[in-house]
């Protein structure tokens, strides 16, 4: 009965981090409107990592680094440092459908990963709903507009989110018996901030100040603060307990709910269209997720 109701709390922990991720584009949106991509990641994770910081302290958590630390800092690699490099220039090089589509796919991918790396086995009809939801995912990309160009490089580079993100639900996976979820979520933000701040202060020449001038506007600040301490420490950390207690194919099947939540962002805050064909999307993704978690998973 308890691991039942650990694994009911982790489905909601899941489906909640990718809620948070939906309204994120939303907030990186409005950031971006007065810093460059590299900035924001940086503040970012500089208010992350800060916030995660008060909370080891507050906890009494002692972050040490035991069995599988190579795989612990392999899985802060993936995401959240190659993941945003990896989507940030994809997303530049190709169109905004073509982007989504690609990161759709990230459920169909984290499945055969599992079967692969942690010896998880699917159901047949895990598989049709998993389908059904990558499909209603990629109806409601290929429903937005784009102009642009698609060019091979931002292709691979759009496959590189795709396997950084699979490769980091499968390695939180793995490590979960070794590192609690404040852990691993301790570790991400403080890789993240070493990187991206790096990256940040290389593109600014040095200047430590060019860093920290957006947050004298209202709106840079907002948006980084729900970027920092809720997209990236709850959300994380949601999807970093859900990875403990449930098979990457039913953590990962609930990214496809971060497409539904932007456009309904969209819809609510920007007073973009919405559509019945929307709405059948949205449809698929929500009974191909529920079908996915109403199937028990082989180990």
């Amino acid at each position: 009965m308890q691991t039942k109701n650990k694994q009911i709390t982790a489905t909601v922990a899941a489906c909640l981090s990718q809620i948070i991720f939906g309204f994120s584009f939303l907030f990186t949106k409005i950031a971006l409107e007065s810093a460059s991509p590299f900035v924001v990641l940086a503040d970012r994770y500089l208010i992350a990592f800060v916030v995660m910081t008060a909370v080891v302290i507050i906890s009494k958590t002692k972050i040490r680094l035991t069995s599988h630390a190579g795989l612990l800092f392999l899985m802060a690699l993936f995401q959240p440092i190659l993941y945003f490099l990896f989507e940030t220039y994809g997303i530049q090089m190709t169109t905004s459908s073509f982007s989504s589509v690609m990161i759709a796919m990230i459920p169909v991918v984290s499945m055969f990963s599992g079967i692969l790396f942690l010896k998880e086995i699917p159901t047949p009809m895990q598989y049709v709903f998993t389908v059904l939801s990558v499909l209603g995912a990629i109806i409601m990309a290929l429903l937005g507009t784009s102009d642009g160009t698609v060019r091979p490089l931002g292709i691979l580079l759009l496959l590189g989110a795709v396997f950084s993100s699979v490769a980091y639900n499968t390695l939180s996976r793995k490590i979960s018996g070794q590192y609690s979820p404040l852990k691993r979520t301790y570790i991400m933000m403080a890789s993240g901030l070493v990187v991206f701040m790096s990256i940040a202060l290389f593109e600014n020449r040095g200047q430590l100040i060019s860093i920290f001038t957006p947050f004298l506007k209202v709106s840079f600040t907002s948006g980084i603060l729900y970027l920092g301490v809720v997209s990236s420490v709850v959300a994380f950390f949601l999807l970093n307990y859900a990875n403990t207690y449930l098979p990457v194919s039913k953590t990962t099947v609930f990214s496809n709910f971060t497409t539904v939540v932007s456009v309904l962002a969209g819809v609510l805050f920007l007073k973009e269209p919405f559509s019945g064909k929307a709405f059948f999307a949205i449809m698929m993704i929500v009974v191909g997720v529920c079908g996915v978690q109403l199937q028990k998973t082989k180990k």
